[in-house]
């Protein structure tokens, strides 16, 4: 009996470590936008288009709401959009959040055989705002959720 609760025991263990990443600051120069990022990572694209950053695991694109001058209100709609143009499937509903520096609306679905989280950012003094887009693997990995709320901007 004590051989069968061990057992439970250390495969609970051995999934918590599967999701324990560790997270290291990053931060896209072009815009002073920073967030924690697994580490890693290697970066596929920092430049003013866009920053793209990817792991075993983990695929994050950061892109520049430029010219596009979304209102708050309109975020819910504008995210809709994208992941009907991105056939994204089972998607949740989208829910608003809040972070120091930005307003958000986040969504979840299926890109073909990844999961993805779909993200605006608008900063509160409304002057810029960022998609982000991360995808991976497994629906009940939490580590995507902690990405997102971790963005601020370089003061």
């Amino acid at each position: 009996m004590k051989t069968i609760v061990l057992s439970m025991i250390l495969m609970a263990l051995s999934a918590t470590t599967l999701y324990a990443q560790t997270l290291q600051p990053f931060t896209w120069q072009a815009y002073g936008v920073s967030f924690k990022a697994p580490a890693g990572y290697t970066i596929e694209d920092d430049s003013e288009e866009g920053l793209i950053l990817s792991t075993p695991t983990y695929y994050i694109t950061v892109q520049l709401l430029e010219g596009e001058s979304f209102q708050r209100s309109e975020l819910t709609q504008e995210l809709k959009n994208i992941a009907a143009d991105d056939e994204v499937t089972r998607q949740s509903k989208v829910t608003d959040f809040e972070l120091p520096q930005f307003y958000g609306v986040q969504l979840t679905g299926d890109c073909e055989s990844d999961k993805c989280l779909y993200c605006y950012l608008l900063t509160k003094d409304n002057t810029s705002g960022f998609y982000v887009s991360i995808l991976y693997s497994d629906s009940a990995d939490t580590l995507p959720e902690t990405i997102l709320k971790s963005f601020t901007l370089e003061e």
